[in-house]
């Protein structure tokens, strides 16, 4: 390259420089808390305060309804985190219990703030964690009877008022309110013995009736049916009061070691007595079914000093927060060990693009790595969950990149116009480290992954997200009737031979249903 040519290469780097702002890359921001518990967590308080967080971390939370009760309530599902293994959070099955939905939307305010921050809680770095295990929680499996147990019948018809006066035997006060407002227990409703169920009674109750056949309440429906499609390792039911766990229901003698050791981690985590099982338990309850159904640990956690037939008092729920705040992320790490167990190694033989430094371990899920490699185009050999065995110098090693550090790219050719300000990122993630803010222009495309977009900046390629912006492919320059007509003779005269380089890369557009991908350079 002359000494000109290189002259005009700077001004032009300089010149696109001024639209860019490069900053620390350790930048990092989370908002303020949005979930305050220290109220009456009612209903609508949690509904907005869910839209608040999937607002506020779309990247991270997502959220869904699993239908809606008899009352048109939603059974809302909150996902926190990133990775393929599943640990599920519920609580307030029981009405006067809903403190254990202020603990559950707690927790998910405080996790995704640490993840956004890089921050650790305890031992525990979340983002790790989170990385790894997508924690689903429904914070209300029983928003009806939480909001009778808080409110009261104000608002109801009068019959309807009547039917759960009734149900309340004669009573007025309502905090002492179990049930769902058809008067049956859900925690009594599924599956697992209901027939043997002791301790239940014959009528719709604020507490105890089982009803007339299990899985006859709508919630119970939506829960296991949720259950089976999300296809958790763990679960936990969250529950008040008593500072106890139950961690057993007719567990097979193949999984006692494994679920009482988890049992015990939870003991001393929380401080609470674990429940010694019995010969004949009674049944009805999710954590029964999901260990009778599934074969995997499913606890009840009972927070809170006994507080009777009553909701726990706000004063409670300090206590109750520094007793369990740890205790999804442990047993988040013990839901990924035993999703990772369950994976099958699948042969890859495909080459990828690397784009962050990341350990090689001797063997997937292993604790000490061996050395580590830099970012380049790898040859992945095989996959087991999310580890990667790649092709080394001295052989083959396995790899656990977080979200974003490893894929295939699309080699493209478009420009990218920039409306508003963006973030260039290092790799294609939302959460990897930021590069520089651009303004207002246009940037040329050099490749993809998904939505994210390479961009080349003439001293370097970065990563933008594509939703961001607007995407231009080049327009081919319209073709003549003379240019058809001598294409169509020189096609004729080259008879059966196959088309050249040129026309078998033109064949493969932009707008191609399979495009050709490499890795990236």
């Amino acid at each position: 390259m002359s000494y000109k040519s290189t002259y005009y290469s700077l001004i032009l780097f300089h010149i696109l420089l001024l639209s860019v702002v490069i900053f620390p890359t350790g930048e990092a921001r989370a908002s303020a808390d949005i979930v305050n518990p220290k109220q009456v967590y009612s209903y609508s308080v949690m509904q907005r305060d869910i839209e608040k967080l999937a607002n506020e971390y779309p990247d991270l939370v997502s959220v869904r309804t699993l239908g809606q009760t008899a009352y048109g309530r939603q059974l809302w599902a909150v996902k926190l985190g990133r990775g393929d293994s599943v640990l599920f959070l519920n609580g307030s099955h029981h009405a006067r219990e809903w403190m254990t939905t202020a603990l559950l939307m707690k927790m998910i305010d405080t996790y995704a703030q640490s993840y956004t921050l890089d921050k650790s809680i305890g031992p525990y770095k979340i983002r790790e964690i989170l990385n790894r295990v997508s924690i689903w929680i429904v914070p209300m499996v029983n928003p009806d009877g939480v909001t009778l147990s808080q409110q009261g019948t104000a608002g109801l018809p009068k019959n309807a008022a009547a039917m759960l006066s009734r149900y309340n035997r004669g009573s007025a006060d309502f905090t002492r309110w179990k049930a769902n407002m058809q008067g049956l227990d859900l925690n009594r409703q599924y599956p697992a013995n209901w027939s043997t169920m002791k301790n239940a009674v014959s009528y719709p109750n604020y507490q105890n009736y089982r009803g007339t056949k299990p899985v006859q309440a709508p919630e119970v429906k939506m829960m296991m049916d949720f259950t089976y499609k999300i296809d958790p390792d763990i679960t936990i039911s969250y529950h008040s009061s008593g500072e106890i766990i139950f961690w057993n229901y007719r567990t097979l003698p193949a999984n006692l070691a494994r679920d009482w050791e988890i049992a015990s981690s939870l003991a001393r985590l929380t401080g609470y007595n674990l429940v010694r099982p019995e010969k004949n338990p009674s049944g009805g309850g999710y954590k029964d079914w999901f260990i009778q159904e599934f074969g995997r640990p499913g606890f009840t956690i009972e927070i809170g000093n006994y507080a009777g037939e009553s909701n726990l008092p706000l004063s409670a729920f300090g206590k109750v927060w520094n007793e369990n705040r740890q205790v999804p992320l442990y047993t988040a790490s013990q839901t990924y060990k035993l999703w990772l167990k369950r994976q099958n190694v699948q042969i890859l033989n495909q080459h990828m693009s690397l784009f962050a430094s990341t350990p090689v371990y001797q063997g997937a899920g292993t604790a000490a790595s061996s050395s580590v490699t830099s970012p380049h185009d790898v040859l992945t050999l095989a996959r087991k969950g999310d580890w990667y065995q790649i092709k080394t110098e001295t052989g083959a090693g396995w790899i656990h990149p977080a979200p974003g550090q490893l894929g295939i790219v699309e080699e493209i050719g478009a420009e990218a116009d920039i409306k508003q300000k963006a973030v260039l990122r290092k790799y294609p993630d939302a959460f990897a480290p930021k590069v520089a803010y651009l303004s207002s222009q246009s940037l040329k495309v050099t490749g993809r992954i998904g939505s994210w977009l390479r961009v080349d900046l003439g001293q370097g390629e970065w990563w933008l997200d594509g939703r961001e912006v607007v995407l231009r492919w080049p327009v081919e320059p319209a073709k003549t009737d003379n240019a058809e007509e001598g294409a169509a003779a020189a096609t004729e005269g080259a008879g059966a031979e196959s088309a050249g380089p040129e026309n078998a890369a033109n064949s493969a557009g932009p707008d191609s249903t399979a495009p050709e991908t490499t890795p990236a350079p």
